[in-house]
């Protein structure tokens, strides 16, 4: 960090100051300011204006510019206005003060060349870009993981800044608790999906990239809301104050579009953090491998039949059939300790094509897996060759785990079966189809609230994609042996969006779950299938967006 404070010139010096960019416009007015160069400077800023009227910071500027060259002495007034007109203004002029702030100490404290933010101790080759974010500078890092030539292993990566962009967060600042406080959530989450412009309403300018709040850390310690998105902003402004949203995440729509056209849904991190904590890769080389032999060795523990014998030759480990590949590693301190795991899973040195994405929370020095989920549709970013990995133990989802299982080159052929559709029932219109997916997710819930077995098992097709490969009979006993041993359960649904096409459906929801002293709200998604006059579960999977 530099130990005085850069000028408007020097600033302009830097390489990642972008040519054109309305914030590096800003700054070569302010440089003119330094030298003096007042009627350079009125041009400048007239052009700006012209060009993004609505950016109000630059308008702030000009206007001060006017009154600098015609009026170098005059007596800032409001004129004749009315109180709440004074007040109204005043708070926009230090909104604007606090945006000038922002703006120019992130610009002049910029991150240590060659430094990335702690929380990357390792992404896959698969991650192309990501992005983290700094509430305290209103700051938005993206980065390019770019592979590194030649090392041995062949999926090395080194993350690159290749932009940064103001940003405004919650009004109530950051640290999300509960739906509508208005806070911006902190942690790790991973963009879900694009929505263009001509989707949304003229709100959100050029776009938005919704994120999976409220993931795993989120449900387990109750933290409830949703709809948290990386959007623009609306026609009459450039850019919002610091402290605007009511959660989101908001640019200017230039600095949006630049993420929209850049960045992939489901691949690319999202970091928020109260203050980045910058580092050279280097140094977390030992959280790397510390965490990778503990996953290792929890998937050993987890595999019974293991060849136990030790150090065997050539990392292999003697009858494991599950191995990995591809390991990103995202680790979380506030506001709590955590880490996000994401691999591709090996079988017998063979790509299953699918992907895992895990949440381990760090409790004393302990690991405790709270989710482990198979990405949907992720196996068509994997390439065909399989570089020397480790080789590990087929896992077993813990209690608290849900998985979904999606069809793939090499899945299971149960998996494949399950997208099989019968011919549609033409008869039955899209209401009749939604009241009957609606009743058969009501008696589901009502069989597992009243702990009524045989009804809510036979909610599950025959294809239903056991989690983590277990047979049908074992998960069936597992999951008997969970819901019996509560002494009472209530299970009920909120918040249920249908997407129905033929005689197959997805369908999301908010399902609030209480048992003995556990009371849980989470998201879910379920795939169902119509079979005859009945709707059944295909898939499930917890904590989907």
């Amino acid at each position: 960090m530099p130990t005085e404070k850069a000028t408007a010139s020097q600033l302009l010096q830097l390489p990642h100051m972008q040519p054109g960019n309305a914030e590096t416009r800003l700054i070569e007015i302010f440089a003119l300011v330094e030298r003096a160069q007042i009627s350079e400077a009125l041009e400048k800023s007239s052009t700006l204006i012209r060009d993004h009227p609505n950016f109000h910071l630059a308008q702030l500027v000009h206007g001060d510019l006017m009154r600098l060259r015609y009026q170098p002495h005059a007596a800032t007034t409001l004129g004749n206005v009315s109180q709440e007109q004074e007040q109204a203004a005043a708070a926009q002029l230090a909104a604007l003060r606090k945006e000038t702030a922002q703006r120019l100490g992130a610009l002049q404290n910029r991150p240590p060349e060659g430094s990335i933010p702690s929380q990357f101790v390792a992404l896959s080759d698969w991650t192309r870009h990501a992005i983290a974010i700094d509430a305290s500078q209103s700051r938005l890092y993206l980065f390019e993981n770019k592979p590194v030539h030649g090392h041995p292993s062949g999926q090395a990566t080194q993350l690159t800044l290749i932009a940064d962009f103001f940003i405004s967060v919650g009004k109530a600042g950051i640290g999300k608790l509960l739906e509508g406080d208005n806070r911006t959530p902190l942690g790790v989450y991973y963009i879900t999906s694009v929505k263009e412009r001509k989707t949304l309403p003229p709100f959100y300018g050029a776009g938005a990239l919704p994120i999976n709040y409220p993931n795993a850390f989120d449900v387990r310690f109750g933290r409830t809301g949703s709809g948290i998105w990386l959007h623009g902003t609306p026609p009459d402004q450039f850019v919002r104050a610091t402290l605007a949203s009511e959660g989101c995440v908001v640019l200017s729509n230039p600095d949006l579009q630049t993420l929209l056209d850049t960045v992939t849904p489901r691949t690319t991190p999202v970091v928020i953090s109260e203050r980045l904590h910058w580092v050279k890769p280097d140094v977390l080389s030992k959280d790397h491998l510390a965490f990778e032999n503990m996953l290792s060795n929890w998937l050993r523990q987890q595999r019974p039949h293991a060849n136990t014998k030790a150090n065997p030759p050539n990392g292999s480990m003697g009858s494991a059939e599950m191995g990995f590949t591809r390991l990103s590693l995202i680790q979380t301190h506030a506001p709590e300790a955590g880490m996000v795991v994401t691999f591709e899973e090996t079988r017998n040195g063979t790509r299953t094509g699918q992907t895992r994405r895990q949440y381990w929370l760090e409790n004393n020095g302990r690991w405790d897996l709270l989710q482990d989920t198979v990405l949907p549709g992720q196996a068509t970013l994997a390439q065909s060759t399989l570089p020397e990995g480790v080789r590990i133990g087929k896992t077993q989802p813990t209690s608290q785990a849900a998985t979904l299982t999606t069809p793939a080159s090499g899945a299971p052929e149960r998996a494949r079966k399950a997208e099989k559709a019968e011919a549609p029932d033409k008869t039955s219109s899209p209401r009749a189809a939604d009241e009957a997916i609606r009743a058969a997710l009501q008696a589901w819930a009502q069989a597992w609230s009243q702990k009524n077995m045989p009804t809510y098992l036979k909610a599950y097709d025959t294809t239903f994609a056991a989690p983590d490969g277990l047979t049908r009979k074992n998960w069936e006993a597992e999951r008997k042996s969970r819901i019996v041993s509560k002494g009472k359960i209530q299970v009920s649904l909120s918040n249920i969006k249908i997407q129905a096409q033929g005689n197959t459906a997805t369908v999301r929801f908010v399902q609030n779950y209480r048992a003995d002293t556990l009371n849980v709200s989470s998201r879910k998604t379920l795939k169902m299938i119509q079979r005859g006059n009945q709707w059944l579960i295909t898939h499930e999977q917890v904590g989907a967006n």
